[in-house]
């Protein structure tokens, strides 16, 4: 993974005035912690303005006070996140400032398992992940949190070993899934969700206007699925076998080229399951391949209509309206094949809406394909 930290720091450096040689041994501080790896939770990048102080120490005797390695350079930051914390917060440490041994957490230099709270920060100085350990093992609810604050993960532990309710959320805060631990292994059932947003809002209004605050609220989404354990053991749904007998069995009929093959596999798969949006995308999809427009579109509508983050069903489905315009004369048809003509037409203002609509929100949701982004440059000017 690339050290987006290392990279940004170099900018700012250059930035700053300070040269930089490449064959430099570097020991970077964030927040007290010494890192000289990349750490490989940073999912955000550390930016100007997430920085409260940076200080360059190049003078020897002073760069033996932060270690014993042989370091040409320490780049000391603050975060401004940091300095605003209590001391109290910064007195819990960090499993940066942790080792494992024999199966147990030591604070650095340390002879005894650590017993207390830890938390643990992206290098923007946000919160990453929170718990406590018990003699060197976790106990209680372990939390982890995504960049923008929302709550990713949590689970229970008992003396290191998994032990009770584990909820797994989208980035937007919806539930992704459920279930339970005992001893380490999941048991019962577990439930997945679709990360469905449905926006509510609740006014208060007075003489006929609104007056006073607006509430805004997110519901939970849809159940995607179920899967059942029995000590750490999967058992086996007979439907979900089935659906995904076919679905491979389509794929397989699908690199053959034969769309019709593949369709009919798929149609088979969601009348076992009508809810099963991953079998409309693909549907949607083959028979986007196979010029079946309007019946693309119609799959796509009822993926998002069922999983409205399916992120290439927005894209797909633009492209689909965007063929069924440009590829829209037939120049002949038999039972086997269909050949069409492109065609000089304008895509009517109404199409083209619901084109970029679809392009932006695929690419919203991380969709960043070269074909969106020539789509989008080509149809969606603003």
């Amino acid at each position: 993974m690339k050290n987006k930290i290392l990279i940004l720091l170099l900018i700012l450096i250059s930035f700053i005035g300070q040269s930089q040689n490449s064959n430099e041994r570097i020991l970077y501080i964030i927040d007290s912690i010494p890192i000289i790896d990349d750490p490989s939770k940073d999912d955000d990048e550390l930016t100007e303005n997430d920085i409260g102080e940076l200080v360059i120490i190049t003078n020897k005797s002073e760069i033996k006070k932060y270690t014993n390695l042989e370091i040409d350079k320490v780049i000391n930051i603050t975060t401004k996140l940091y300095s605003q914390r209590p001391e109290e917060i910064k007195a819990i440490p960090s499993t940066k400032q942790m080792e494992i041994k024999n199966g147990k957490w030591y604070l650095d230099d340390s002879t005894s398992p650590y017993t207390g709270e830890f938390i643990d920060y992206y290098s923007t100085g946000k919160i990453w992940g929170n718990g406590t350990m018990f003699n060197g093992k976790l106990k209680g609810t372990r939390k982890m949190y995504y960049t923008n604050g929302n709550l990713s993960f949590e689970r229970g532990y008992d003396n290191g070993i998994s032990n009770g309710m584990e909820k797994e959320y989208y980035e937007n805060g919806v539930l992704e899934q459920k279930g339970e631990f005992k001893n380490g292994k999941e048991v019962g059932i577990w439930e997945m969700y679709y990360p469905n947003e449905q926006l509510k809002q609740k006014a208060f209004f007075e003489n006929g206007k609104m007056d006073g605050e607006v509430i805004s609220y997110y519901s939970t989404g849809k159940i995607k699925g179920t899967s059942n354990y029995d000590n750490g053991v999967y058992k086996k749904d007979e439907i979900n076998t089935k659906l995904f007998n076919y679905y491979n069995q389509s794929q397989e009929l699908y690199k053959q080229v034969k769309y019709k093959g593949a369709i009919k596999k798929l149609n088979k798969a969601l009348e076992l399951d009508s809810t099963w949006s991953k079998g409309y995308f693909a549907r949607g999809t083959m028979k986007l391949n196979d010029f079946q427009f309007d019946e693309a579109i119609k799959d796509f509508d009822k993926t998002l209509e069922i999983e409205p983050y399916f992120t290439n069903a927005y894209s797909n489905r633009a492209f689909a309206i965007m063929r069924k315009h440009e590829l829209g004369r037939t120049l002949s048809k038999s039972k086997d094949i269909q050949i069409f003509a492109s065609k000089e037409t304008e895509i009517p203002e109404s199409e083209l809406t619901k084109i970029c609509a679809d392009l932006k929100k695929a690419l919203s949701l991380g969709d960043d394909n070269w074909m969106v982004l020539e789509a989008l440059k080509k149809h969606c000017k603003e």
